[in-house]
This record gives C-alpha cells, sequence and structure tokens, in this order.
C-alpha cells in the first residue's frame, strides 16, 4: 500500500496529473472505509465486546461517513467554483508538477510546470527585410514585454509561436498567472 501510494505521488509530479486529485482520493476512500467497515466477530480476539466499544464503532463508522459526504460536498463546491486556471495557493503547483530532468538547463527540460505555454504576443515585420523585428509578449501575469528581434533574422509564422514560451520564460518575471 506505501508503494502504491509513493508511486501514485511520482507519477502525480508530471504535467497534466494532479496530485490533489491522488491524495483526495486516498483520504476520501480511507473514510468511506473507515464507514463502511464491518465489525470483527466477537471470538476473534478471544474477548467479548462491551456496550462502551460498540458505541464507539458506531460512532466512527456514522462521523466517517457524515465527514465524507461533506468534504465531497466541499470539493465540489470548489471545483465548480473555480476557474479552472489560477488557484488560491500559488505554491501549491510545487505538490502537482516539478520540471524534469533537474540536472537539465532551462531550455532543455522535458516539461515545465510554469503558464508560458498560454502567452501571446504581436509581432512586427519589416518591410524591407521581410524579417520580424519586434515582438509585444503577453506574460501570464499580464504584464506586457517588448522583445527586439531585428537581427535574429526570423521569417516563419509559426516557428516563432512554438518558440512563445522560451521567449516568455526568457523574458517574463512572473512566469505564472
Amino acid at each position: 500500500l506505501v508503494f502504491d501510494i509513493l508511486i501514485n505521488c511520482l507519477i502525480g509530479l508530471t504535467p497534466f496529473v494532479d496530485n490533489f486529485t491522488h491524495l483526495g482520493g486516498m483520504v476520501y476512500g480511507f473514510l468511506c472505509g473507515l464507514s463502511a467497515i464491518e465489525r470483527l466477530p466477537l471470538d476473534f480476539f478471544g474477548k467479548a465486546h462491551s456496550t462502551c466499544s460498540r458505541i464507539r464503532n458506531y460512532s466512527v463508522r456514522f462521523f466517517g461517513l457524515i465527514l465524507s459526504v461533506v468534504l465531497i460536498m466541499i470539493s465540489t463546491a470548489l471545483l465548480v467554483e473555480s476557474d479552472g486556471g489560477s488557484s488560491p495557493c500559488s505554491n501549491c503547483r510545487y505538490v502537482s508538477c516539478v520540471p524534469f530532468p533537474f540536472w537539465e538547463t532551462q531550455d532543455r527540460k522535458w516539461w515545465y510546470c510554469d503558464d508560458c505555454d498560454r502567452v501571446k504576443g504581436d509581432v512586427t515585420k519589416d518591410d524591407e527585410t521581410g524579417y520580424y523585428d519586434v515582438l509585444a509578449l503577453t506574460c501570464p501575469n499580464g504584464a506586457m514585454e517588448t522583445i527586439d528581434l531585428s537581427g535574429q533574422d526570423i521569417s516563419d509564422s509559426e516557428w516563432l509561436r512554438n518558440q512563445l514560451p522560451t521567449f516568455c520564460r526568457q523574458n517574463c518575471d512572473s512566469l505564472f498567472a
């Protein structure tokens, strides 16, 4: 069980897999299991159960069921009210995603955990040369960055569109929305 929990948490550090889902499922599963647990037979441990232990067992099952239902309702309300892009906990993203591999430079990572894949940019083209010379980049936090492209001889708009996240990581102060 511990090995399975560790594997799920490690998988959750990759992008598009949410560790909060794994951890929430583990907590809800534990609470639902606790509320539905069957009592052991009286002679299992060789002693009879007292009235106090029966009340305690039923109380644990009852409050586990109530807590499960309340937490599921709260989670559902939070998910319905969220916009799907922002989070009230800015550092919680590191529980769900870690840039990998650690030993590679910033431009050679396999995946990133920032919001630079959502940036937009406007370019102007020099009519004489036919190359793009200025990129107006909208950073994830809404700030505008003007990037001078003159001297780079860029004429392919598709290549430039694919390079927007790289320009974001190099020029934006905040990489998160």
